[in-house]
């Protein structure tokens, strides 16, 4: 056993014979350039998608009419039994009267995006919100 060594010497020497490790030019250089497309990447994924945004009323499965939903505007539609009363303000759709029973339509709450709809089924009245394609979830889970 003259020549034997402990597992634990073996590391230590090894240990010392290493060099520190230091961060060089080309290290932050790389690091930067990640950040750079990390961030670019997140802000193409995200940024706002401007364009004009309309809402197409239909009354009986025919358009009534199409309005931007940048101008604010009251819009009456008659149907079968009655008066459905549209509101738009601030960019957001939302019905705000209307003659059925149950009033589903109104607790729906004002629709402010491309691809959102509200329906009156008792009067025939469809809203829908179109526009230019927006990026963002596809649906959400509550």
């Amino acid at each position: 056993m003259k020549n034997s060594t402990s597992a634990s010497d073996a590391f230590s020497k090894t240990d010392k014979t290493r060099t520190p490790s230091r961060v060089t030019a080309w290290d932050w250089t790389l690091f930067v350039l990640l950040l750079t497309l990390s961030l670019l990447s997140l802000y193409l994924l995200y940024r706002p998608h401007p364009g004009p945004k309309e809402v197409w009323v239909s009354e009986g499965g025919k358009v009534f009419g199409i309005y931007p939903l940048s101008q604010n505007r009251v819009i009456r539609v008659k149907g079968p039994i009655g008066t459905t009363v549209i509101s738009i303000h601030d960019g957001e759709a939302a019905i705000t009267s209307a003659p059925c029973p149950h009033k589903f339509c109104q607790k729906m709450g004002p629709i402010p995006r491309r691809g959102h709809i509200m329906v009156c089924i008792p009067n025939q009245i469809i809203v829908e919100i179109k526009g230019p394609k927006e990026r963002g979830a596809d649906a959400v889970s509550r």
